[in-house]
């Protein structure tokens, strides 16, 4: 067994489920953003990245590419993707889930769901308002 230092980030943080600080779903993690100092140093993990755009380049190949072009036609032109947690806002991190310190409405991770809602599902006939 090894003991938890011996882990990677990628083995303690991708695929975890991601929790608001009100225990709302968020999403998962589907890649993580590491950030060069400008001195040299060691990289280090500044946010957890969300989003097709995000987990295509994980899957890999044809299914991979497929999978990050939806998530980038998808969207509104000039947004950026994919979606950026700063790990300021992680408060606690077991090897199921993560616990944010802030709400699901102060982070940026439902734009492909609502550009969905708004451009495809609204348009439905019966779909609602």
């Amino acid at each position: 067994m090894r003991a938890p230092s011996e882990f990677t980030a990628d083995e303690l943080l991708l695929d975890r489920q991601i929790f608001d600080v009100d225990g709302s779903t968020v999403g998962r993690v589907d890649d993580l953003e590491l950030t060069e100092p400008g001195d040299g140093g060691e990289p280090y993990l500044s946010a957890l990245l969300c989003g097709p755009t995000a987990l295509g380049p994980r899957i890999g190949g044809r299914l991979g590419e497929w999978w990050a072009a939806i998530g980038r036609r998808l969207r509104p032109n000039n947004d950026a993707y994919p979606n950026r947690i700063p790990v300021e806002h992680v408060d606690f991190a077991d090897r199921l889930q993560l616990r944010l310190k802030v709400s699901r409405d102060k982070l940026d991770a439902d734009r492909l769901r609502d550009w969905t809602r708004d451009h495809i599902i609204r348009r439905i006939p019966g779909a609602g308002s």
